[in-house]
């Protein structure tokens, strides 16, 4: 695994996009036809903030897959970040924007605060390279550094498939979130070992 660079933010991109194009709840808030251009920009663009800031964003040599793992006491979104996903997030969810970004925010507001801990953000590898092992090599990363260091990490799976997956390292659900006709959005906290 190594640091995604700054220029590896539209391969990843890509790659993300092609990752959660049939995630559930990725397509609840963009439903449109113009899934792979938009979804592209807006993770990419994503990618590029977080590089630039404090997460450490892990890819492989091939670039087969992205985390994005945000540190203890600074998983919450900034205004500086609002400002720069603004014009890519309007371009993918279009007229479920606002429906998007009220999601997002029950999302925020239900991030657990009771103890420091590092934040998988985003986690996806492309479609053509999953079950090589990408994933799990980009998960161990951290939890082998909270492990050491006994601090826990928390994340968020937006599809019931992966659920099995997370559990495999060590993460329990915790929570549910659910809005409207929104699909499920499962809370994962994982105590160190």
């Amino acid at each position: 695994m190594r640091h995604a660079q700054r220029d590896d933010h539209k391969k990843l991109g890509a790659g993300l996009a092609r990752a959660f194009e049939t995630d559930p709840l990725w397509r609840w808030l963009a439903p449109s036809d113009n899934w792979p251009d938009a979804a592209t920009k807006w993770f990419g663009t994503y990618l590029k903030f977080q590089i630039a800031h404090s997460a450490t964003v892990l890819s492989d040599e091939q670039s087969r897959g992205v985390a994005v793992w945000l540190p203890p006491g600074q998983w919450k979104g900034t205004l500086g970040e609002a400002t720069t996903l603004l014009a890519p997030s309007l371009r993918l969810f279009t007229k479920r924007t606002i429906v998007a970004l009220k999601f997002l925010a029950e999302v925020e507001r239900r991030h657990p605060t009771h103890q420091d801990h590092w934040y998988l953000g985003l986690l996806g590898t492309d479609p053509a390279h999953q079950g090589s092992g990408v994933g799990a090599a980009l998960i161990t990363e951290v939890t082998s550094r909270c492990d050491i260091e006994g601090i826990p990490a928390f994340l968020e799976s937006s599809n019931e498939d992966n659920l099995g997956y997370y559990a495999r390292f060590g993460f329990v659900v915790i929570d549910e979130i659910q809005k409207g006709d929104s699909p499920t959005l499962w809370q994962m906290w994982r105590d160190p070992r």
